[in-house]
């Protein structure tokens, strides 16, 4: 099974000072088109030709108009705060692509370029575009370069900002807040898969599924769990989380301290705005189901198959085990 470590988020860049933004058609202004066209970030990291061959590789066609972004090391050091290695300084080179899609569509990211993103998996990056509030759309990821995938996931939230800015303080603490508890996911679920790198009974999707089950099941109980101190509501948060630990075959991978850390993330996630987000709860539900019918890393999927064949199998023993009894019989 090819999985990408979902561990610290590396690489990006440096660049202007800032959210400088540009479009791909230089008398454009981005904000007048918002979501009507699709958007680039691309790290500044790159050259001229490698942003080139970035566009290409995030499959931007030649007369398709999009908005463009320079990510820089100031944008990682806002937005991936789980990696403190970065600075203004850090380069980016990993890219996004995001076009906006219809409502009730869900959140669908493709990484073109699997081999040059080795700390982050499509399920990785769909659950942090979820939680940190980005909804509908298609995403794309792509690095000319062998990086972490942190530049492109720094893109994500910078695109959002940039194309859809917050109406109030209000709203954009409330982002703020969103992004803090995706990047703690991040971190947390990143130590999983990559201490189960080699594990051929372990898959992030089938983590990914634990985590979007958690996230609905603490909506549904978050009145019950605002009436409890935080010590009962730790221990209920810890019943949900071994539940689904189990419900995926992750409870002999997840080691106690590993889900001591999801308790106390979710425990931030019921105290964050993300908790009576009703069309968050449409996105995860779409998140899980389509992981758990298409997923190419879906363990019960391998599953499913493998019994089926062995199912085949076993009533072709029993066939021909009767077919012999009574060839004896009656030679």
């Amino acid at each position: 099974m090819n999985k990408k470590l979902i561990t610290s988020m590396v690489v990006l860049g440096i660049t202007s000072i800032g959210l400088s933004s540009t479009t791909a058609f230089a008398d454009e202004k981005v904000k007048g088109e918002g979501w009507d066209i699709p958007s680039v970030a691309l790290g500044n990291g790159l050259t001229e030709q490698q942003k080139l061959d970035t566009i290409k590789e995030l499959k931007v066609k030649d007369s398709e108009k999009y908005n463009e972004f320079i990510v820089d090391g100031n944008d990682l050091v806002k937005y991936v705060t789980d990696v403190p290695e970065f600075t203004p300084e850090s380069k980016a080179y990993s890219s996004a692509y995001i076009v906006r899609t219809k409502e009730g569509s869900g959140v669908n990211v493709t990484i073109e370029t699997p081999d040059n993103i080795t700390a982050r998996t499509e399920s990785s990056y769909r659950n942090a575009a979820i939680t940190s509030g980005v909804y509908d759309a298609d995403i794309r990821i792509a690095s000319v370069k062998t990086m972490d995938g942190s530049g492109a996931l720094a893109g994500i939230y910078k695109i959002y900002d940039e194309v859809e800015p917050a109406k109030s303080e209000e709203e954009q603490a409330d982002r703020d807040a969103k992004r803090e508890v995706a990047q703690e996911e991040m971190a947390v679920t990143s130590e999983i898969t990559n201490e189960n790198a080699d594990n051929k009974n372990y898959s992030d999707e089938n983590l990914a599924v634990a985590m979007a089950d958690i996230k609905l099941e603490l909506q549904k109980i978050n009145e019950k769990l605002d009436k409890m101190n935080e010590a009962d509501a730790k221990e209920k948060i810890a019943d949900v989380v071994n539940k689904e630990m189990k419900n995926q075959g992750l409870e002999d991978i997840v080691t106690p301290e590993q889900q001591e850390k999801i308790v106390n993330l979710m425990y931030n996630f019921k105290n964050s705005p993300s908790i009576n987000d009703k069309e968050m709860t449409e996105q995860l539900n779409s998140l899980k189901d389509d992981i758990m019918e298409n997923g190419k890393e879906f363990l019960s999927n391998a599953k499913d198959k493998l019994t089926s064949e062995e199912t085949k199998s076993g009533l072709a023993k029993i066939w021909q085990s009767i077919t012999d009894f009574f060839s004896n019989l009656f030679s």
